[in-house]
């Protein structure tokens, strides 16, 4: 069995992170997936989606900024395992962690496990899952070149999604279930700009077809509605990965993210926490900051832990 002094579960740019500031400390350290999706949710790194408050770079895309964060690691010899994380356990201060094919032991770890896609909650949705139905674009929305497409939530990554759509030759239109767009105001200019309708106050309530998507059912103001569409994207927010922080019993706030002191911390010793698990600000300077930090401190919990004993 492979032993660890840290163990850092999720390979996201909080994870990426606490990983470089572990190998230059000179720790022996795991840096697992925490899913097996991939490093870290795709409307962060897809090409559409351009970064621009990333410290250095006036403007980049997502998947650029993901690969310099990879070269970074690779320049310092270090890969995430590609092991899906199945579990942690701590039994008498040293964590026991699956990582499926293997096991290992760490003294400390960093959750950096994200969050995953909300769920459209409508009748027909699971029907029309991956053909019709999807919770990102970049690698499905060329297929939906010259139909109607609909895009539920306006927020900033439903607002980046209808642009991109509407930029490839989609007929595209948001939908969203509060009385305004909630995105920023340089994403709803350029909704403006494209003149892409916007429907506010109003929710698909069902999707209808057979092998693939033929219209959507809209209740708003005005009433029921059916729409004749071929595609929907979702983007309607974030849910928590909180699995594993669950079965280490840290704590969580009422949202199910897990809390944290200043030195991201849990209430759990030696367990610590960074990125969006925290509920925080989600955006990737901040999770990077957060999994410095995270490090730091799980570094100072494992120095005293060895002077005492």
């Amino acid at each position: 069995m492979e032993k660890y002094d840290l163990a850092i579960v999720g390979a996201g740019p909080a994870g990426m992170s606490a990983a470089l500031n572990a190998e230059n400390d000179n720790l022996r350290f795991v840096l697992g997936e925490s899913q097996e999706e991939g490093w870290f949710p795709r409307v962060s790194v897809d090409s559409h989606y351009t970064v621009d408050n990333y410290l250095g770079f006036s403007s980049i895309s997502g998947s650029e900024l993901i690969n310099r964060f990879k070269q970074h690691l690779a320049n310092n010899g270090i890969s995430a395992d590609r092991s899906c994380v199945q579990d942690v356990k701590q039994e008498e201060g040293i964590f026991s962690i699956d990582l499926g094919n293997r096991k290992a032991t760490a003294e400390s770890v960093i959750l950096c496990t994200g969050t995953k896609q909300k769920k459209l909650e409508v009748p027909g949705v699971d029907q029309f899952l991956g053909r019709s139905v999807f919770y990102y674009c970049a690698s499905d929305g060329n297929q939906f070149v010259g139909k109607k497409v609909f895009v539920v939530g306006g927020r900033n990554t439903g607002a980046v999604t209808a642009v991109y759509l509407k930029n490839i030759g989609c007929d595209v239109e948001i939908i969203e279930k509060d009385p305004r767009l909630n995105c920023k105001d340089k994403y709803a200019k350029k909704i403006s700009e494209l003149s892409i309708p916007v429907r506010t106050s109003s929710q698909i309530v069902y999707l209808d077809g057979e092998e693939r998507l033929r219209e959507v059912s809209i209740q708003s103001p005005k009433g029921l509605e059916k729409v004749a569409a071929e595609g929907v994207f979702v983007c309607i927010g974030l849910l928590p990965n909180n699995d594993l922080a669950r079965r280490l019993n840290v704590e969580l706030d009422e949202w199910g993210y897990v809390k944290v002191d200043n030195n991201m911390a849990t209430n759990i010793p030696g367990v610590y926490a960074a990125g969006d698990i925290t509920g925080n600000l989600k955006q990737i300077v901040v999770a990077a900051a957060q999994g410095s930090i995270a490090e730091y401190n799980a570094g100072k919990f494992l120095r005293k832990k060895w002077k005492r004993e």
